[in-house]
């Protein structure tokens, strides 16, 4: 049996149903195929807008109201000048970096009119994290703070933490209501997240990394490979009919001619063996 051949065997009652969920495992292996390529448009719809969002010019949070929906300047960098307070400097504790221990420095930036922004200024490992060990983290005095706006954070279960009796300098989220109390201005409900300077080292402390990272991931692999799967599924399944078809005529006629009558076959007068030239 010929390979063309086999399409015509596939919906006979001995094959149909098992040609059935053939075809539909065909078919859900494309739709996941499809399914990553419609992943991948997606990414690649989301770095454009980040990418977009990112090279605008900074929000400048000195000269303009943070809206109530943040999801404005989400991607978008902010831009705040003011004056570090760094008697009122906190940690964020159990921080880890590529498994060392840590904390995070959390300054308020003093803006103007008794306002000022609480600025989480990078990672410092705990070795260093005392506050006698802070002052050699101290920033140039008038250089513009460039960063990422950041939700005040609350617990695990969405609920706020609660607000201590006493100031304190260790916390471990940075929730703008609670830290309040101890501070002599008036926060904003956000916080700033402090990217790296131009040109800053990579390993300078305190220690500030890009929190972006655009790629397009491995959807177009993974289509790729779910593509593979069908045609493997169905080119095979094709050759599993052909072996089996094959095998099922064997079986019925298990000695078959090997020519046309009167060619190389059996003589019935001459105990089975074909005349000789010259008898009659």
């Amino acid at each position: 049996m010929k390979l063309y051949e086999v399409p015509l065997k596939l919906f006979n009652r001995r094959w149909w149903w098992t040609t059935l969920l053939v075809i539909a495992g065909v078919f859900v292996l494309i739709r996941l195929g499809f399914w990553q390529l419609d992943r991948l448009e997606q990414r690649r719809a989301y770095n454009r807008m980040v990418a977009e969002r990112w090279q605008q010019t900074p929000f400048d949070v000195n000269t303009h109201e943070i809206p109530a929906d943040l999801s404005e300047l989400e991607y978008r960098r902010v831009q705040a000048e003011g004056t570090f307070d760094y008697s009122k400097q906190i940690v964020l504790t159990g921080q880890n970096r590529d498994g060392a221990p840590g904390v995070i420095l959390v300054t308020p930036l003093v803006l103007d009119d008794n306002r000022a922004v609480l600025v989480a200024r990078g990672w410092v490992p705990y070795s260093l994290s005392k506050p006698e060990d802070w002052p050699q983290f101290e920033e140039p005095p008038g250089a513009p703070v460039i960063g990422l706006i950041q939700e005040s954070q609350m617990l695990p279960s969405g609920a706020p933490p609660p607000i201590p009796d006493s100031p304190q300098v260790e916390w471990f989220r940075i929730n703008v209501d609670a830290i309040q109390p101890q501070m002599p201005y008036t926060l904003l409900p956000v916080f700033i997240l402090q990217l790296p300077e131009e040109n800053r080292a990579y390993d300078a402390l305190p220690y500030r990394e890009e929190p972006l990272r655009l790629d397009e991931g491995s959807h177009f692999s993974y289509a790729i490979q779910w593509f593979t799967f069908a045609l493997i599924l169905g080119v095979g399944y094709l050759f599993f009919i052909q072996s089996q078809e094959l095998r099922a005529q064997r079986l019925a006629n298990p000695h078959p001619s090997t020519g046309e009558e009167g060619e190389d076959t059996p003589h019935p007068d001459l105990g089975g063996f074909p005349p000789q030239e010259g008898h009659a």
